[in-house]
């Protein structure tokens, strides 16, 4: 039996009904835009994992006929890389991908721009097991749109029975985790910009386009939108909603009505307030995500739904209770409560040994395990040994340190994400030195196993961080907030496996030290955020060596520090970084590889030098930035200034490599751009110039190659007069300024002169005239002459441009 016909099989059926207020397919001008043969080249070598010189070269000739069949779109490239990068990189593996029949897919129903993608797609598509097939097609039923994010999409699959445990592999979150990243690294899924981890995709709408084209027959001619409950009422065999519009509470009884086959069902968002006691008929329910909503408390009848697997409520603010039902739901796997905070805890947990993900657990006040509805007892923590992730607030309401043991976290083999959260109250204002103590010992004692991979402490109100935390072998994502009363780190240089760290909200910390140990420091950073450090002056004994896998380095808010480390001068990785409201900081510059660079609200920076690398620059309210220099490959450049009246003096000595400049400034500094400026000579080679006022409205647009010079808005008659008058140079310039005011001509002439006069003349011979022929004959007479005269200033207006 074809996969297809699994699909859609009464007895396997997974359709899904998105409820939302519009539908519609996107299509990008990527998937039809060409590239240059090298960049073909590097983008198929990086996407198909080809590094080594001696595999480039033996392929070199399958890869070029690769490229060509691609026509040279980069998301094919892309695409058909991640299929490539399942092979073996030999010559019999690439060319039985070269020479798949599936290159030359005749589909009629595909537009003209979508071909090109079509074989690649549909090659990436067929190459990937069933059971991934499955989770893809899911992931093409969602809304267009709709971020995937890792956490939400795996507990989709797996409630909908497309994990199967494996032998060697019995967690299901393992396994569809593993499925989402391989899903990421085929291309199929698009990691959204800004994503650095990976775990926020989408799917590109050029390949959705072309596979829902490809078996929309067969699968997706059973998918169903409605843009209401009531349109959906009809449709009882559906097993996922993702409802999107505002729900009014009495819609939700006709969904529970009937379907027993739901599995999913997603109503984030909608303002329900009241959940119905029928929801106890949906007896294969097993994800009900009700974040985001207005509700205030859950049915008893919840306990019915025992093949519950995944309980969201997060940021619920109205929610003031949990049913006691909660604790006989003993295949829940995941109660996520954060950002909740309920005011009555009444179930207890401690009969839920199966959960894997429990965020919001709140520390109850008691000194002992008595009654307290305020929170849970950490006690009850001791025996969940499936946790994967687990989130714990309010950690400084334990009293003893003896406390904090129960909760047995080193005993926990499979967690992989720990946050621990004291008190976000501003009363803190001063902590006693017999309270710090009390504080380090009870953080001291929620010591994690060695296969944590994320930490993150938050509120923490002591003044020395845990002795473990220097300690934690498998340790990749390190968050530090708001510590306000910790004046020194640990060594976290030493951290073998640290890629991503954010330091932030620090009130007393002076300096960050490296710390005295042999090696390189940071070995596998690659991402560092230090954020919102008022008192941070300086970086203590880093030294070359330092730092060598960092990537993204972002520094805000830290009024006092006048330098970075000095060992990123030799660092052959850093490509972007981010400087905001950096108050001491004077200079820029020795930075190799830096590729992108913006810079925010930094009065006293005066110079950026040395970046030959540099192809993106931003300069936000920087007007102190005086001299910049020793950018040979500044590409594209964004000035954004509320007090600028002229451009700065160093842009002229790039304004010949620049691509792109884009101005946001005062209609005072963009008066000095037009070509009758002072400034116009400044950008006049340049390719493409955007201005733009301060509150984002256009103000102009200038293309070189097109000798275009456009304005907007009320600044249009302002410009035409100053190209009039003013004599420009040159013979682009005079063809520029013809181009611009043929059609501010041809606008006027038709909108003043052409229009009133034919409504004049057609009014005079209708009152003149009673025969109807006569009158049609002259209906198309004049229609006759308006479209010669549209069709002529038309033709002005083209040979102008």
């Amino acid at each position: 039996m074809k996969l297809i016909d699994i699909l859609t099989d009464s007895q396997s059926s997974s359709t899904v009904v998105a409820i939302v207020g519009c539908c519609g397919i996107g299509k990008t001008a990527l998937a039809r835009k060409e590239w240059p043969f090298q960049d073909c080249w590097t983008l198929l070598c990086a996407s198909a994992g080809l590094d080594k010189e001696h595999d480039k070269e033996n392929l070199r000739e399958i890869v070029i006929t690769i490229i060509q069949r691609c026509n040279k779109v980069p998301l094919a490239i892309k695409i058909i890389g991640g299929v490539l990068a399942t092979k073996d990189p030999t010559q019999a593996e690439w060319q039985q991908v070269n020479e798949s029949e599936l290159w030359s897919l005749d589909l009629e129903d595909i537009p003209g721009g979508m071909k090109k993608l079509s074989g690649p797609v549909y090659m990436a598509y067929s190459n990937l097991p069933y059971r991934l097939k499955l989770c893809f097609l899911y992931c093409l039923q969602l809304p267009e749109g709709f971020v995937i994010s890792q956490h939400v999409v795996t507990q989709m699959w797996i409630a909908e029975g497309f994990i199967i445990e494996e032998e060697n592999d019995c967690d299901p979150q393992d396994i569809a985790d593993r499925f989402y990243r391989e899903l990421v690294l085929t291309n199929l899924l698009e990691p959204e910009i800004g994503s650095a981890d990976m775990t926020r995709c989408t799917v590109h709408g050029c390949v959705r386009s072309v596979l829902q084209l490809l078996i929309k027959h067969r699968w997706f001619g059973k998918n169903k939108w409605a843009s209401s409950i009531e349109e959906a009422g009809n449709l009882t065999r559906f097993r996922t909603v993702i409802c999107k519009n505002p729900l009014a509470d009495r819609g939700l009884d006709k969904v529970f009505m009937g379907r027993r086959y739901l599995r999913v069902l997603d109503l984030t968002g909608t303002g329900i307030r009241h959940i119905p006691g029928s929801i106890a008929l949906l007896h294969h329910l097993r994800l009900l995500n009700l974040s985001l909503t207005q509700i205030m408390e859950l049915p008893e009848s919840i306990e019915s739904l025992r093949n519950l697997q995944f309980l969201l409520l997060r940021c619920c603010n109205g929610l003031h209770s949990l049913p006691e039902g909660i604790s006989k739901l003993h295949n829940l796997q995941c109660l996520d409560l954060e950002g909740s905070a309920p005011q009555l805890v009444l179930p207890s947990l401690v009969d839920l040994k199966q959960l894997t993900t429990l965020c919001g657990f709140i520390v109850n006040h008691k000194e002992v395990t008595e009654k307290d509805v305020s929170g849970w007892p950490l006690e009850d923590l001791e025996h969940m040994n499936s946790l994967r992730s687990l989130q714990i607030l309010k950690i400084d309401r334990v009293v003893q340190f003896t406390r904090a043991q129960e909760a047995a976290l080193e005993m926990k083999s499979h967690l992989t994400q720990l946050d621990l959260c004291g008190s976000t109250s501003d009363m803190h204002l001063h902590v006693p030195a017999a309270e710090a103590r009390r504080l380090h010992g009870v953080l001291n004692s929620l010591c994690p196993p060695g296969c944590l991979e994320s930490l993150k402490i938050a509120s923490y109100h002591g003044r020395l961080f845990p002795d473990w935390l220097p300690q934690l072998p498998s340790l990749q994502r390190l968050v530090l907030a708001d510590c306000k009363f910790c004046e020194s780190l640990p060594c976290l240089g030493q951290l073998p496996q640290l890629k991503f760290l954010t330091i932030t909200g620090f009130s007393k910390l002076l300096t960050i030290q490296r710390g005295r140990y042999t090696g390189p420091a940071f070995l596998k950073l690659e991402h560092l955020h230090v954020d919102d450090m008022d008192k941070l002056e300086s970086w203590t004994g880093f030294q070359a060596g330092d730092f060598p896998s960092l990537i993204k380095f972002h520094l805000d808010s830290c009024p006092n520090i006048e330098s970075f480390p000095a060992c990123l001068e030799y660092s052959k990785q850093l490509t972007s970084m981010k400087v905001v409201a950096a108050g001491s900081l004077i200079v820029i510059g020795n930075l190799p590889m830096l590729k992108e660079l913006i810079v925010q609200d930094s009065k006293t920076l005066t110079t950026v030098f040395n970046l030959p690398s540099l192809e993106v620059l931003m300069v936000i309210g920087c007007s102190g930035l005086q001299d910049v220099k020793g950018l040979r490959c500044v590409k594209h450049l964004r000035i954004v200034d509320r007090e600028l009246t002229r451009l700065p003096d160093w842009l002229t000595g790039h304004a010949s490599v620049l691509q792109t400049l884009t101005v946001f400034g005062t209609e005072e500094l963009l008066g000095m751009l037009v070509p009758s400026g002072k400034d116009w000579p400044a950008i006049r080679d340049i390719e493409k110039v955007y201005g733009n006022l301060t509150d984002g409205s256009p103000f102009f647009t200038y293309t070189k190659k097109m000798g275009d010079f456009q304005a907007f808005g009320e600044q249009r008659d302002l410009v035409v007069r100053s190209v009039v008058d003013h004599q420009l140079e040159g013979w682009s310039s005079h063809f520029m300024a013809r181009s611009f005011i043929s059609r501010i001509s041809m606008h006027n002439t038709i909108k003043w002169y052409l229009i009133p006069l034919l409504a004049t003349a057609l009014v005079l011979l209708l009152s003149m005239v009673e025969e109807i022929k006569v009158i049609g004959v002259f209906l198309v007479f004049f229609a006759i002459i308006a479209c010669f005269w549209c069709l002529y200033f038309f033709s002005i207006c083209k040979a102008s441009n």
